[in-house]
């Protein structure tokens, strides 16, 4: 998991090629899933928290929104507005007071705990 200060949709726009690369990284780092979680202040001031997951294959993504919406409901998926992106990356919005990053790291280990078996 890894954090950063922008909206998932200026990291997908920051390049051309961004969500490519996101997805070599993963696969260069031999990763099933890589979540990137964006904690940022939008025009109003407002903090929001988004959370971009890459999974290894379109059955794996089936797989962990399948769980997610069983166990997390407080995670709906984010529009990217990207065209082109493949079903092996997805965003979510977080409710910031509802659901915390140890919750989400919480439902992963127990999500891989599941998928690997």
């Amino acid at each position: 998991m890894s954090s950063i200060g922008i909206s998932v949709g200026q990291l997908l726009s920051h390049t051309d090629s961004a969500a490519q690369e996101i997805i070599l990284f993963q696969q260069s780092e031999k990763l099933r899933l890589l979540m990137i979680v964006s904690g940022y202040y939008d025009v109003q001031k407002n903090f929001k928290r988004e959370i971009l997951v890459s999974a290894e294959s379109s059955e794996l993504m089936r797989n962990l929104l399948h769980f997610l919406n069983a166990n997390a409901s407080q995670l709906p998926l984010k529009d990217l507005h990207k065209p082109g992106l493949r079903g092996e990356l997805k965003a979510f919005e977080i409710d910031k007071k509802i659901t915390s990053r140890k919750t989400i790291e919480h439902l992963l280990e127990e999500f891989g705990g599941i998928s690997r078996q």
